[in-house]
C-alpha cells in the first residue's frame, strides 16, 4: 500500500461551485430505477432522480456538505490532513482555514469561511433506505465530526410520501403536519447536530416531485412559512436551502422554467425573512443544480434581497464528468483531469463575483457512485478524485463542500457497522493509501 499525500497551497476566494447531480430511481420508492440524464453545457453532468435500486442501495445524487476541521482540542489552521491532539485526522476547510468559530449571527460569507468540509445525511429523511432515527443519524454525525467535518446537510422530502406518510397535511397546500412523528425525529437530529460546536446544519426541500413538476409556488411558500416558524428558535448555524434540483418529472426530466423558479424562490425567501432576517438562505439552479444553471437563471438578485442581503448563499452540485461520477458504468478508469473538478467551480465563482455581488457558494453534493459496480473499493482513480476535490480545488478557492454519502452507491460510512466502509474519508482529508502505485490499477477495471 502506498500513501499518497497532497500538498496544498491555500488562496483566498469568495465562494462556490458544483456541477450537475443525478441518480436513479423514484424518490421514496423501493426497487425503482431510472436513467441518467443528458450532459449539461459547461461541463456539468446531469442524471436521474435519487432513489433506491432493487437491492436497496441508492443510486442517487451524490454529494454532501463539507466543513473545515477542528482537531480534538482546537482548530486546524491549515489545509489538508493533519493530526489532532486526540490522534484524529483534522482538516483545514477553505482558504482561510475551515472550522474557525463564528459568532451567533454569522453572515453567509462568515459561515462559508467556517463550513469547510461537510457531509450529507443521505437517504434518511428523503428515502426509506436507512432507519429514520436519532440513533442512526447521530452515529454518522459523530463519526464525521470527529474527523473535522463541520457541515451537515440533511435532505428532507416534505410533500411526497416517504414510507407511506407525508410531512405535510396536504401536498397541494404545503401546510406542515406539526404532529407527524417523523418531524419530531428531524427536529431531534437538527438539535443534536447543533450541540456540536461550530457545526453548520442545512435542511432543505428535497424531492418534492409534484411541487417541482407543476411549479406549485403557493405550496413552496407555505412550506417555508411553516418550516421557518418551526425552527425559529434554533441558532443561526442552521441554514435553509429552499429547493433541491428543481427539474420536472417528465420524459426528459426537463428544467423548471427559470421565471417559475425565481418567483417560487422569492416567495419562500420572503416568508423566511418575515420570521428571521438573519437566517442564511441557499438557492440554486433550475434542473440538476449544475454549475451553469445559476448564471442562466439568476441574472439578477431581485427575488432574493436584490444584492442587499448578507445572509444568502448560492449552491450547486458537482458530478463532472457524469460518465465517471454517476452513470454506473462498467469500469472506473476514466482519464478525468483537474479541469473537470475546477471548471464548474470557476463557473460559479465567476457568477458570484459579478451578478452575485461576492455571494459565497456552497457545493451541496459531490461524489462517485462506485458501489454500483464494486462491492469493495480498491480503485485508485476514485481515491484520487476524492483526494483532490476539496483539498486541491474547492478548499483553496474558498468553497465549502458536502460530500454525498448515501450509505449505498456513494458509500463512505456504513450504517450497519457504524464505521467507515473504506478509506475515502482519509482521501477527502487530503491523503489516503493506494493499492499499488498506479492510478488506473486493477481495481478500476
Amino acid at each position: 500500500m502506498i500513501r499518497r499525500s497532497l500538498g496544498l497551497v491555500m488562496s483566498v476566494a469568495t465562494v462556490v461551485s458544483l456541477a450537475a447531480c443525478g441518480s436513479t430511481g423514484d424518490p421514496g420508492t423501493d426497487g425503482a430505477t431510472g436513467g441518467s440524464g443528458p450532459a449539461n453545457t459547461g461541463g456539468s453532468a446531469s442524471g436521474g432522480q435519487e432513489g433506491e435500486n432493487s437491492g436497496g442501495t441508492n443510486a442517487g445524487d451524490g454529494g454532501g456538505a463539507a466543513t473545515g476541521g477542528n482537531a480534538t482540542g482546537g482548530q486546524d489552521s491549515g489545509s489538508g490532513a493533519g493530526s489532532g491532539s486526540g490522534g484524529e485526522q483534522s482538516s483545514g476547510g477553505n482558504g482561510s482555514g475551515g472550522g474557525e468559530p463564528v459568532g451567533e449571527d454569522p453572515t453567509a460569507t462568515e459561515a462559508a469561511a467556517a463550513m469547510g468540509r461537510g457531509v450529507n445525511l443521505g437517504q434518511m429523511f428523503e428515502s426509506t433506505q436507512h432507519p429514520r432515527t436519532l440513533e442512526t443519524a447521530s452515529a454518522k454525525i459523530d463519526a464525521y465530526y470527529a474527523r473535522g467535518f463541520r457541515t451537515l446537510r440533511i435532505p428532507i422530502t416534505w410533500t411526497e410520501a416517504i414510507g407511506g406518510d407525508l410531512l405535510v397535511t396536504d401536498a397541494t397546500t404545503g401546510e406542515v403536519n406539526r404532529d407527524n412523528p417523523r418531524l419530531a425525529v428531524i427536529e431531534s437530529v437538527v438539535d443534536y447536530a447543533l450541540t456540536k460546536p461550530d457545526l453548520f446544519v442545512i435542511i432543505n426541500a428535497h424531492h418534492e416531485v409534484a411541487l417541482k413538476t407543476e411549479s406549485r409556488s403557493a405550496v413552496l411558500e407555505r412550506l417555508w412559512q411553516d418550516i421557518a416558524d418551526i425552527f425559529s428558535d434554533r441558532g443561526h448555524r442552521l441554514l435553509f436551502e429552499i429547493l433541491n434540483e428543481p427539474h420536472r418529472t417528465d420524459s426528459t426530466n426537463s428544467a423548471m422554467p427559470a421565471a417559475d423558479l425565481r418567483e417560487m424562490t422569492g416567495l419562500a425567501y420572503d416568508q423566511i425573512r418575515l420570521v428571521d432576517e438573519k437566517r442564511i438562505i441557499l438557492f440554486g439552479g433550475n434542473q440538476w443544480f449544475a454549475a451553469n444553471e445559476v448564471p442562466a437563471v439568476w441574472t439578477s438578485l431581485d427575488e432574493v434581497g436584490g444584492g442587499n442581503d448578507d445572509y444568502v448563499m448560492t449552491t450547486f452540485h458537482h458530478y463532472d464528468p457524469w460518465t465517471f461520477c454517476g452513470d454506473n458504468q462498467g469500469t472506473y478508469d476514466d482519464a478525468w483531469t483537474d479541469a473537470n473538478q475546477s471548471g464548474p467551480m470557476d463557473t460559479m465563482l465567476n457568477w458570484a463575483s459579478t451578478v452575485g455581488g461576492g455571494m459565497p457558494v456552497f457545493i451541496g453534493e459531490w461524489g462517485v457512485g462506485w458501489q454500483s459496480v464494486y462491492s469493495e473499493l480498491t480503485c485508485n482513480n476514485i481515491r484520487e478524485w476524492y483526494t483532490k476535490f476539496h483539498s486541491m480545488h474547492a478548499g483553496p478557492k474558498g468553497i465549502p463542500t458536502a460530500v454525498w454519502d448515501d450509505g449505498g452507491w456513494f458509500k463512505i460510512f456504513d450504517h450497519t457497522t457504524n464505521a467507515y466502509d473504506n478509506n475515502l474519508i482519509d482521501c477527502i482529508l487530503g491523503s489516503c493509501e493506494w493499492d499499488g502505485t498506479e492510478r488506473m490499477n486493477d481495481g478500476c477495471l
